[in-house]
């Protein structure tokens, strides 16, 4: 199954320090293909060029990113959003651990697999 990856994840992969594709793909029964958004990228370097702890992450995070597929939309503007629209027009869905992306993502009628901190894996619709 392809899956758009929201930068939240990303982030959490690098905190978790865990394999949560794999436990994804345990939770679903069937490889996943990630699929990073160029926007989502932009975001990663925009947090990577700022001062801090979260800036390390996103730099880890973008060389994770860089062993995945890219998708490459042109797109700007709100990442959210931009990843509702992103969704409902490939018909793939978001891996988020964000729960206020997963709340839109639901209000708007998006597939969703949300992980929470606890490495639980829920797929919503």
């Amino acid at each position: 199954m392809r899956v758009i990856l929201d930068t939240s994840f990303l982030l959490f992969l690098v905190e978790s320090g865990r394999d949560v594709i794999s436990i994804i793909e345990d939770k679903l029964g069937e490889p996943v293909h990630p699929l990073v958004p160029d926007l989502v990228l932009g975001e990663l370097r925009r947090l990577a060029g700022q001062a801090g702890r979260l800036s390390g992450k996103a730099r880890m995070a973008l060389e994770i990113a860089a062993k995945m597929e890219e998708l490459k939309t042109g797109e700007t503007g709100q990442v959210d959003e931009k990843l509702v629209e992103l969704s409902l027009r490939l018909g793939n869905p978001v891996v988020t651990v964000d729960s206020g992306l997963e709340k839109l993502l639901r209000k708007m009628g998006v597939k969703c697999i949300y992980v929470n901190r606890r490495l639980e894996v829920y797929v919503l619709t």
